[in-house]
């Protein structure tokens, strides 16, 4: 199966509902995803959304009168509902801890390593009998300390995927499971989560391990102009970013 997806935000900010619902129903937006030839939506979430009263605001309940009272995690789960009614797909990205910002790490001072796990297998027990729910993107852009195949458990990315992919399987063996890279390894910097280059040494090894997906992060020079896309053997390939 060939998935081709689109990037969904909202349930990792602070409004805890998808971007848009101020303006639009969501029925309307999931059917131009499909109309538009899509058949898979990455649905970024923090952890923060789970916490007892965290309760979407900004919504039109007008336009949407079956978002009225509903907690954050409601609001995803009847997204998941309407996505899987068009035989959408949903890949689920821890994107954040709190709705604030982005972490370097998978964990910070307010949200534990073990709330991060608890969260997964939180969401793959819910979803293990969904068929919508193909994937689980373990932490968005793991970058600055975040380390791959050091041993240190505090920093060492690959561990910490290792912990959490097999948190899940244990719950749902048929989980697909998305690692990201980091930002730097031996002074070669990257994006943030692109960086991949000792994955193949020290790769992530679940307990099962054609589970593993690797989704490096990649961006046009429209982002950030990297060095590379001014080398003489370089050839852009994207028309549409006009690269």
């Amino acid at each position: 199966m060939r998935l081709t997806g689109v990037n969904w935000f909202g349930l990792e900010t602070r409004t805890t509902h998808r971007t848009g619902l101020w303006q639009r129903p969501m029925n309307d937006m999931l059917d131009q995803i499909k109309t538009l030839g899509f058949n898979v939506i990455r649905v970024p979430f923090s952890s923060q959304l789970f916490d007892a009263g965290a309760t979407p605001n900004g919504i039109d309940f007008s336009m949407n009168p079956d978002l009225v009272g509903k907690t954050g995690a409601e609001v995803l789960d009847i997204l998941i509902a309407k996505a899987g009614a068009r035989d959408l797909r949903v890949i689920l990205d821890r994107h954040r801890p709190d709705s604030g910002a982005q972490s370097p790490l998978w964990y910070t001072d307010q949200y534990s390593e073990a709330r991060w796990i608890s969260d997964w297998v939180m969401l793959a027990q819910k979803y293990r009998d969904d068929p919508t729910v193909v994937a689980f993107d373990l932490h968005n852009e793991p970058h600055a300390q975040a380390t791959w195949g050091d041993g240190n458990a505090a920093t060492d990315w690959r561990l910490a995927a290792q912990r959490a992919g097999n948190a899940i399987l244990a719950v749902d063996p048929d989980a697909l499971i998305l690692v990201e890279g980091v930002e730097v390894v031996a002074s070669n910097y990257y994006w943030w989560g692109g960086n991949l280059r000792t994955a193949i040494t020290a790769p992530v090894q679940l307990s099962a391990p054609d589970h593993v997906i690797y989704s490096p992060h990649e961006y046009p020079a429209s982002i950030y102009m990297q060095s590379w896309f001014s080398a003489p053997d370089y050839r852009p390939t994207c028309r549409r970013c006009g690269m």
